[in-house]
């Protein structure tokens, strides 16, 4: 039996297959993309939050450094979390509830960001809805940009804390916060890119 032959004009009507795959390839890539500037300050947020994590790493934590970078880091869940609530209205009160406390926030201890903000059991308090049930396993996504901001309030604390007085726990409240607002950062990243 001899195997068939391609003809070489239906050959030259069929595309390569890297021209094929690669606008496959672009397709899914422009539809999956997020926006330029949500690229741009998720990975601002990570540099910076990276930045935090050396100085607990190498046990070289300068507090008035991080409030700068956490001060920056800020600026970027709030344009991130105002984006959000554009893309996910429902979740707009939220939002601007979170926003609003930012100044009232970084009066607070560390654990008392982590139990009202973090925990969000300031939602829980009688006049602090927000229209959404939190606590529901499919309006979880709604958190992302609260966490986006208060993990940078809660290194701030531990930068400070370890400031007054240097501790393991600190330390390791720093570079835990962190890694979870860099992860809270990727995740807005991927729910703008839909």
């Amino acid at each position: 039996m001899t195997p068939t032959r391609i003809r070489p004009s239906a050959m030259n009507r069929l595309p390569p297959l890297a021209a094929v795959i690669g606008a496959l390839m672009l397709g899914f890539t422009l539809q999956a993309a997020a926006p330029p500037e949500t690229d741009a300050r998720v990975r601002e947020y990570s540099t910076l939050g990276r930045s935090v994590l050396e100085m607990a790493q190498t046990k070289k934590v300068d507090a008035a450094e991080v409030r700068k970078k956490v001060d920056r880091m800020l600026e970027i869940s709030v344009l991130l979390a105002k984006d959000y609530a554009v893309r996910f209205p429902a979740g707009k009160k939220l939002v601007d509830t979170v926003v609003a406390a930012i100044p009232e926030m970084r009066k607070l201890s560390f654990a008392e960001i982590e139990s009202e903000w973090h925990d969000l059991k300031h939602f829980d308090k009688p006049g602090n809805a927000v229209g959404i049930d939190l606590k529901a396993e499919e309006n979880e996504h709604f958190t992302d940009p609260v966490h986006t901001i208060v993990h940078p309030l809660l290194v701030l604390k531990a930068a400070e804390d370890q400031a007054a007085k240097p501790s393991a726990e600190n330390l390791q409240n720093i570079k835990e916060e962190m890694e979870e607002g860099i992860e809270q950062a990727e995740k807005m990243r991927t729910a703008l890119s839909r």
